[in-house]
């Protein structure tokens, strides 16, 4: 799960605006492909996030994951769907440290109208494969999620910790959604659409990074330059014996061919922890945004509390990475707040359109922000409008009229969504404070109006909410919708 990597990476361890606004003007490119989440095809946007960490049927750490269905009225706990490795239907079984959840991914996999929900278990033994690792299909319906179907693995004896990581897209533009997925080292794959429910797919192909890497950190997919075929895009952490901390972070796009992502031509992008894709400018061509939360001593392209670098789109793809759009820091004009070491600004990202003008927002997750001295780690979050990423709000626990109290360690912002979920065309913002209540974790759920976020009605809930008990569980990881 990428909270707790990110975690633990910086307890181990702690720019300026140049985007311009151009002229509203209509996109002469292609419009980019987009999964959102309808899994009961009521036309309402749903969300999907896990407790990967949950103890379920007495195992500790075996997780499980909730799907909360849109209404005109938003996000309802009442309709609701959660489920497990001990959920009828759904292959395997709960078992101590399988991470059901650690990983999410949302398509049409089969085409039958509803929207799918894959899930990875990276920690799941298989068989005499310790820590192999299992991805598994939760199939969409008009009653919601409901069954699943395994996802066979292409190289069990190459790696452990198969579905760390999971995206997907229309990389070879055939019009059915393909399944990337990470492992616990450098091998990713890419297994094309269609998906059965018996478990068939098509053919797999490998994606591999420079030798000198040694772990990836975020993967996503979008479209770069508006060909109708999806850009895969890679974070990874690589050897550097001329940095103190003898690592790097670097990112690279793969631009979507008939063959799938093609790596014969990489495209060098910075590094990051997280990765969002979205048309912030309005000429419909995808902008990457990459979160990093390491600091300068942890990483040659961090800084010291965490930054956002935003990287261009165009008809050739991803502008190169040593030219961005934007670097973001809390001391960047337009960002609330004031950069501190270790505030992990950049953590999470999510690009939506809240305010319905036309142009992609950046909502960012600051999960290690502190309150005061005595309350550290509470966290917070920022949104930002766009095309200008200026202007923006910061939300947290300590907002008025945002249920809770800041604690030490609740990590507010572990995880950020921007997705319309009351259907009324404007994205919606999701939070999640991943270790909240002392790890149980809890989510929020914010409404998206024409004058931005808005915290009129919040709603905060936690695993109580879904009848699910209370405990450590990091729930509302993975947000997707």
């Amino acid at each position: 799960m990428r909270l707790l990597r990110i975690a633990t990476a910086v307890a181990l361890t702690g720019g300026l605006l140049t985007l311009a606004a151009p002229a509203a003007t209509s996109a002469t490119a292609a419009s980019p492909k987009r999964y959102t989440a309808d899994f009961n095809g009521d036309g309402y946007g749903d969300v999907a996030f896990a407790a990967p960490y949950a103890k379920v049927g007495g195992k500790g750490m075996a997780g499980y994951v909730a799907v909360l269905y849109g209404t005109k009225n938003g996000l309802d706990p009442a309709k609701r769907t959660v489920l497990s490795q001990n959920t009828t239907g759904v292959p395997g079984t709960a078992e101590a440290e399988d991470g059901f959840g650690e990983a999410l991914a949302i398509a049409d996999l089969d085409k039958d109208g509803y929207t799918d929900l894959a899930v990875g278990a990276p920690g799941e033994d298989v068989g005499t494969d310790v820590d192999g690792g299992s991805v598994t299909v939760l199939w969409g319906s008009a009653s919601g999620v409901k069954g699943g179907t395994a996802v066979k693995d292409p190289a069990v004896s190459s790696h452990d910790g198969w579905g760390r990581l999971l995206t997907t897209g229309d990389f070879d533009g055939d019009a059915r959604a393909d399944l990337a997925v990470g492992t616990g080292g450098t091998r990713s794959y890419v297994i094309r659409g269609g998906f059965t429910r018996s478990g068939t797919t098509g053919t797999v192909k490998k994606i591999g990074l420079p030798q000198t890497a040694y772990s990836v950190d975020a993967m996503k997919a979008g479209d770069t330059n508006g060909d109708k075929k999806s850009d895969l895009v890679l974070t990874y952490r690589t050897h550097d014996t001329s940095h103190a901390s003898g690592s790097w972070s670097r990112g690279v796009a793969y631009l979507g061919a008939a063959a799938g992502p093609d790596t014969t031509s990489p495209r060098p992008l910075n590094g990051g922890t997280s990765i969002a894709l979205g048309d912030i400018d309005g000429d419909g061509y995808d902008e990457i945004a990459l979160g990093n939360v390491f600091t300068e001593e942890d990483d040659q392209s961090g800084s010291r509390g965490g930054k956002v670098v935003v990287i261009g789109g165009s008809a050739g793809g991803p502008v190169n990475g040593d030219a961005p759009l934007a670097e973001l820091t809390q001391d960047t004009e337009g960002v609330p707040g004031t950069e501190k070491a270790g505030d992990g600004f950049g953590a999470a990202v999510s690009l939506g359109d809240f305010n319905a003008d036309g142009y992609d927002d950046l909502a960012i997750g600051v999960p290690f922000k502190d309150t005061s001295s005595e309350i550290q780690d509470s966290g917070s979050s920022v949104v930002l409008p766009g095309p200008l990423l200026s202007g923006g709000r910061e939300l947290s626990q300590g907002t008025y009229a945002v249920p809770g109290v800041p604690e030490s360690t609740d990590y507010f912002g572990s995880d950020v969504l921007l997705s319309d979920v009351d259907g009324d065309g404007r994205a919606d913002y999701t939070v999640a404070a991943g270790f909240e209540n002392e790890g149980t974790g809890a989510v929020w759920s914010f409404r998206g109006t024409t004058s931005g976020i808005t915290t009129a009605g919040v709603r905060s809930l936690g695993p109580g909410s879904l009848g699910m008990s209370s405990g450590y569980g990091a729930f509302g990881a993975g947000l997707i919708g």
